[in-house]
Order: structure tokens, then C-alpha cells, then sequence
């Protein structure tokens, strides 16, 4: 589906009809499928954004995309990411954990789940694919992609532009660019973000602190041969997220981990004291650093366009959390290195690529997770390779009849090497009088891998002109994710993942090119599905602790349909609607919980107590069936709507006032599937008003997002120590600013 946003007139062109001065909706050109083309050309499902919209939305972090896409749902994780899309996604957030929705900046896929920071600006539009993406692209992913596209150097151009904002939370956000041309052939750019506000929350959790500074150098000799190098830096700092305990108290307040009251009420949730308990406090913080460098090099080889991207990328996170309950404490180094090599060539009646991607990463990782009466640390050496080989075709049989085919084959390595503690709280040193000693043991795991995961993934699709604005598509593709490595004894890897996605979808512009109306159906069969929870591992013979693991729990079905309508009644009039029904449903569910207490895990499936032996004399090990239930984060329904209209002021420039809104059904959270962790329907909106002068160079404008105040879960997670205490995670509240822009 199209984006329903204007776009800025270097980022679209606009067809005949619009170019010959009678206006009509713009195009936007998109490289979701290795080549630039109309999106409305692309025989896939692809929702595009514009670098506008996202100015425009004040998106500065990855969370923010949620309101953008109907498909799409982002939720932090102390100092991570996840990322989903149609309910495929990972809710894994440690060392060991890949995104199932692939994240890719200007072509370099971002391997760590906390890499999709510090990126949010100067950008000429974002593209989310859904569905496998494998024959076009460098590293496949199960669920789709998200693509940033950063705005480039422009030849012969001296320009850029300055953008703050002010507003509620004491938020301060600016970002910046500057193009400077070397000579002719040579440009260079230059942009940067800073973004600072309070915290959400009343003890301070859910803040914002980033900068972030990009440098871009492009030549083109004329000849055939173009090169951009990029390098970039980001940081992330602050308190980091914040969560509370459920049921909410106080109403709407958002009342942090820290806090006394939610203190006092996790501390009167069974077990109590005596047994240990953890107290969150007010230190926590992130200091987290993004470093990256590539350059993307095209070169006309004659029979084919040789492109070569060499990529390199360093994160390092530093951070403490009690978002989740507990105290969750983590340093990590990550090094990855990626090469893509692509031929393309493109004909009258035959369009192709031909590539091949190798990727390398290298990550050690020391994480802490501690509830006082149970603890786990996991120091860890990670290391994946990764080799694949892609190609895809398009022929045209007739002049509006093509057929498609594509292939791919990967194969990744994946190797640990992990010193493992597992700390349980077994009692208390007698005699049993006050002051009592808890006794906690220590279970060293040493947990050896190296494996290897390969398969052959394919695509195929039919697309069919019915008019000059008029596209009818079919495709079936599929896709993997390898299997993710966890700290065990014996077996500690899962299987991948597999999902088969069938689509049919109509493109189409009516009106003289005022009214669009794009419709997707779709179907996706989702096999061994990894899920990444709390669940018993082998730490020592015959005795099982509790690691957050990820493992295969099951297939799922989902299938539903995505209609979007755009209608430009007039030059100074915009309509956007874009409904997606989404139906999914787990034909089976099955995994393990581990119970610290020896309580039955609080979950809404059938649970049966097992034999298995755990870490500590009180814990005991459930089976846990969810089949039947839906996916986590795939709400029934989502609404985006918008309306804009500009005022002609003459030569005293323009006023444009919008709105638009999200409107979704009901979510589970998490696989407890309880009530704690369902979000309500709800709907939230925005309104802006902007002042443009009428040579463009300056603008202003008011706004107010989450008009109704709405409180909106993002997470939920389930105490590890106290069965039936959730913590949640919240999207922001209303807030409001002004936002000023310097165009040169």
C-alpha cells in the first residue's frame, strides 16, 4: 500500500497528467525492488513514508513508526527494539536475539535488536515490505522489512535546513542539514539530530537524550560510474524506558517502577518477605553508542549495472533497567560486516538481478537479570557468518502481461561460547530467626555451540496491466529465519522459522489522477514460530533454570486484507483512508514455563505440571497450550485516516491545517494472553497547522499528538519471581509543540 502523504518535490514526480499542470496525486519512487520505479508500478506489498511525514509526526525513534503503518507495531524492550509486523516479530530482547521483521538502512541490514536508533533524520522516505523479501535482498527475514532512505548528496546544490521543536515534557528536538557541492561531479553532505525531553513516567523513566551526526560524500564521473560513501554516529542516553504494575494505579498516572506505590504493591504480591525481593530504583540509564560506515558503488558494466555495498557497523550498549520488574543490567559490544554484490539489468521485456551477501558478526555480551529471589547471568561470546546467493526475474510476455520467479540460498553458522550463573534462593540460613540469610546458589552453565542452518527460498508472481493507471498482482513467496542460540546444556539452539506468504493485490488511479485506490489480500502459513520467553533449560544434570530462551512453539495462520483510499478533490484537498483486517490464529501453541514460587503459571491456556526437576526446591515446570489463541500484537483491525487542506494566503505564502488518526481493536501483549497484557480499542489522533511562507524557505508549525490522552500499552512482560504481577509499557501520552524550519 502507498503512503497517503503529500511528499516534497524531491522525492516524487508526478505523472503526465499532474506534470502537465493539472494536478493529481503525486508519485513516489521507491527501491523496494532494487530499482527505482513508480510505487505504484511495484507489483508487491509495500507501504511507503516520506521524510515529511516523518518530520511532520515528530518520529525520532523507532517506536514512534507504530502510528505510520497499519501493519506495523514497534514496542521498546529496556534499551531494544521489537519489531512486528502482521503479528510476525521477535519478543526476544537480549544478546541472542534477530529481528523476524528485517531493519535496513540505505541497503545495510542493522543486525541488533537495539541498532534501529539514533537514525531518524534527514531521511527521503522509510519503506515497509511485508512478507519474505529474500530473492532481492542481502539478509532475509520471515516477517518483511522496514527500508531507511537516507536523503543523499545533490550534485551542482548548495542548500540545506534547520528544523527545532519545542513542546510539553520539556522536549527540545532539532535536526539539520547541509549540501555542499565539489565541483561538478562531487557533493558532500552533512546532518545531524539532537532530541531531549523529560520522562513519561513520574520518577523519571521513558526520557529521551539523542544525538547523532551523519556525513555523506557522493561523486559521479559522468561516465557511468557513481559512488556514495557514508559514515555516522549516534548516542542514547537518558533514563532509559520505563513500566508499571498492573492493574494501573492512580488512574491515568503513569507512575514508574520506582515509585512507592508501585513499590509497596509489588512487594505485597505473593511471594513476600521474608523470601528476597528487588526494589527498582531511580538509577536506571543507558549509554548506548552507534558507529557505522559503507558506501553503496554502481558501476555500468555494459550488459548489466554492477552495484557493490561494503558495510561495517559497531554498537555498544550500556544500560540498566526496571522496566520489566526487575533489575536487568547489561553491557554489549557488537561488531557486524556485511558485503552485497548485485547485477541488474533491466530491458524493454526483461527485467533481472543476480547478488550475493556475506555477512559477519561478532558480539560479546555480559547480561544481569535479577529478582533477588532468582538471578541469571549470562556472559557470552556470539559469533555468526552468514553466506547467500539471490537472483529474481521479470518477463513480460505481453506489453501488459509479466511473470516473475526468484530464488535464494542461505546459509548461516552460528557459534557461542557462554559462562552461564543461575541463582536461586533455596532458603534461609538456620536457625530460622530474625535477621534471616537467604541462601542463593550458584549453578555455572557452560554452554558450547556451532551450528549451521541452510535453505533454498523462493518467489514467483504474475502481474497484469487492466489500464494506464490500473495494476493487478499475485505472488507467493517464501522465507526463513535461522535458529537463534540460548544458554543450555545439550541442545541450545532453536529451529528456524518458516512462512509461506500468498498475496493478491490491485494498484489503481482514477479521476484524472485524483483518486487512488490500492487492495491487498493475503494469506501467510507460519511454521515452527520462535517465541522467546522465560522457559526451563538444562543448567545442570538433570536439574533445570529459568533463561529467557527462544524456542519453536508452534504454526500459526493469517490471512486478511489491506484497502487504502486516497482522493485529491481539489489542489488544496487530501483524504486518506487505509483499513487492514488481520485475522491470525495459532493451529498450535505449545511451550514451557518455569515457576520460581511453584505457583501454576498465571497464563489463558491449558497448563499440566510437569516432572522436570528445577533450580530450586519451591520451582516447578508447566506445559503450557495456547493453540487456538491469536498472534501477539495482531489486533483485528486498524484505521489510519487522514484529511489536510491548504489555505492559499497569495504572495503571503500558505497555511495548511491536518489531522489524522489511528484506530485499532484489541491486542494481546504478550503469550499470557491475559488481561494484564491485552490493550483495549482504542483511538488516538493528531492535529498540526503550518504556515509556509510562499517561497518555501520558512515554515511553522503547531501541533498536538495523542489528542485524546489515550493510555496505549506497548509491552507487558510477567514477573519471572512473582506469577501473576505484569508490568506494562506505555506509547506517550498527549503531547504538544511548536516546530519551526529554515529551508536554503
Amino acid at each position: 500500500m502507498a503512503a497517503f502523504h503529500m511528499v516534497p518535490a524531491d522525492a516524487q514526480e508526478q505523472d503526465s497528467d499532474a506534470a502537465a499542470g493539472n494536478g493529481g496525486l503525486a508519485d513516489i519512487i521507491v527501491t523496494a525492488q532494487r530499482r527505482e520505479e513508480n510505487l505504484q508500478k511495484a507489483a508487491i506489498p509495500v507501504s511507503a513514508v516520506t521524510g515529511n511525514t516523518l518530520t511532520e509526526q515528530s518520529v525520532t525513534q523507532a517506536t514512534d513508526l507504530t502510528r505510520l503503518v497499519p501493519a506495523l507495531q514497534v514496542a521498546p524492550a529496556a534499551a531494544l527494539t521489537q519489531i512486528y509486523l502482521r503479528g510476525v516479530g521477535t519478543f526476544g530482547s537480549n544478546a541472542f536475539a534477530e529481528q523476524g521483521v528485517a531493519f535496513n538502512l540505505d541497503g545495510v541490514y542493522l543486525s541488533r535488536p537495539a541498532a534501529p536508533a539514533a537514525l531518524f533524520y534527514d531521511l527521503e522516505r522509510m519503506e515497509v515490505l511485508k512478507g519474505p523479501q529474500g530473492t532481492l535482498y542481502g539478509r532475509n527475514a520471515t516477517g518483511g522489512a522496514v527500508n531507511l532512505v537516507t536523503a543523499k548528496p545533490k550534485l551542482g546544490e548548495a542548500s540545506g535546513f534547520l528544523t527545532a521543536e519545542y513542546g510539553n515534557y520539556d522536549a527540545l528536538k532539532g535536526s539539520a542539514a547541509l549540501n555542499v557541492p565539489l565541483g561538478d561531479r562531487a557533493a558532500f553532505r552533512v546532518s545531524g539530530q539532537y532530541a531531549k525531553r523529560d520522562g513519561f513516567y513520574n520518577d523519571g523513566y521513558d526520557d529521551e537524550d539523542t544525538q547523532a551526526v551523519r556525513g555523506q560524500l557522493r561523486f559521479d564521473t559522468g561516465g557511468g560510474f557513481n559512488a556514495t560513501i557514508m559514515a555516522d554516529y549516534g548516542h542514547v542516553g537518558g533514563m532509559g524506558s520505563g513500566g508499571t504494575i498492573m492493574p494501573l494505579l492512580a488512574g491515568k498516572k503513569r507512575l514508574g517502577p520506582s515509585d512507592p506505590r508501585v513499590i509497596a504493591e509489588y512487594l505485597s504480591r505473593a511471594p513476600t518477605p521474608p523470601v528476597p525481593q528487588i526494589i527498582a530504583r531511580d538509577d536506571g540509564y543507558q549509554d548506548n553508542d552507534y558507529y557505522g560506515a559503507m558506501a553503496t558503488v554502481n558501476a555500468d558494466l555494459g550488459f548489466a549495472q554492477l552495484t557493490v555495498i561494503p558495510a561495517w557497523r559497531h554498537t555498544k550498549l550500556d544500560f540498566v533497567s526496571y522496566a520489566s520488574s526487575f533489575l536487568i543490567d547489561v553491557t554489549e559490544k557488537s561488531d557486524q560486516m556485511s558485503l552485497e554484490g548485485r547485477l541488474a539489468n533491466q530491458s524493454d521485456r526483461l527485467k533481472w538481478v543476480l547478488g550475493g551477501y556475506y555477512f559477519v558478526e561478532d558480539v560479546t555480551a555480559a547480561q544481569f537479570y535479577n529478582q533477588q529471589s532468582n538471578g541469571t547471568r549470562i556472559n557470552s561470546q556470539l559469533n555468526t557468518r552468514s553466506f547467500a546467493v539471490f537472483g529474481e526475474a521479470t518477463f513480460s510476455l505481453t506489453d501488459t502481461f509479466r511473470v516473475t520467479g526468484g530464488l535464494r540460498y542461505t546459509k548461516d553458522n552460528k557459534q557461542q561460547l557462554t559462562e552461564a550463573h543461575t541463582y536461586p534462593f533455596v532458603g534461609f540460613v538456620p536457625p530460622p530467626a530474625p535477621p534471616l540469610t537467604p541462601i542463593i546458589l550458584d549453578l555455572q552453565t557452560d554452554a558450547t555451540s556451532d551450528v549451521d542452518f541452510d535453505k533454498v527460498t523462493w518467489k514467483a508472481g504474475v502481474e497484469y496491466d487492466m489500464g494506464p493507471r490500473s495494476l493487478l498482482y499475485a505472488t507467493v513467496s517464501t522465507g526463513f529465519k535461522s535458529g537463534i542460540l540460548y544458554s543450555a546444556l545439550g541442545e541450545n539452539y532453536s529451529k528456524p522459522e518458516r512462512l509461506t506468504a500468498y498475496t493478491i493485490g490491485t494498484k489503481n488511479r482514477f479521476f484524472d489522477n485524483t483518486l487512488q485506490l490500492n487492495v491487498e489480500a493475503f494469506y501467510w502459513d507460519y511454521k515452527d514460530q520462535q517465541v522467546s520467553h522465560l522457559a526451563p533449560v538444562l543448567v545442570a544434570p538433570g536439574i533445570y533454570g529459568p533463561v529467557f530462551k527462544t524456542e519453536n512453539a508452534g504454526s500459526a495462520t493469517i490471512y486478511g486484507a489491506e484497502a487504502e483510499l486516497l482522493w485529491q478533490p481539489t489542489p488544496d484537498d487530501l483524504l486518506s483512508i487505509n483499513l487492514q483486517y488481520l485475522h491470525s490464529k495459532y493451529d498450535e501453541m505449545d511451550y514451557q514455563a518455569y515457576s520460581v514460587s511453584g505457583a501454576a503459571p498465571v497464563v489463558g491456556c491449558a497448563i499440566t505440571p510437569t516432572s522436570l526437576v528445577g533450580a530450586s526446591p519451591t520451582a516447578a515446570i508447566f506445559d503450557v497450550d495456547c493453540s487456538g489463541r491469536p498472534l501477539t500484537n495482531a489486533p483485528r483491525w486498524v484505521l489510519n485516516a487522514g484529511y489536510q487542506h491548504s489555505f492559499d494566503l497569495g504572495g503571503a505564502g500558505k497555511l495548511t491545517a491536518g489531522v489524522d488518526t489511528r484506530v485499532e481493536s484489541s491486542r494481546y501483549l504478550s503469550i499470557d494472553f491475559m488481561p494484564e497484557v491485552k490493550q483495549g480499542s482504542y483511538m488516538m489522533s493528531n492535529a498540526r497547522i503550518t504556515y509556509e511562507t510562499a517561497s518555501g524557505q520558512f515554515a511553522l508549525t503547531g501541533f498536538v499528538n495523542n489528542l485524546e490522552d489515550e493510555l496505549v500499552f506497548s509491552n507487558g512482560l510477567q514477573s519471572p519471581a512473582k506469577a501473576g504481577v505484569f508490568y506494562n509499557q506505555l506509547r506517550p501520552p498527549r503531547t504538544y509543540g511548536i516546530r519551526g524550519t529554515v529551508r536554503f
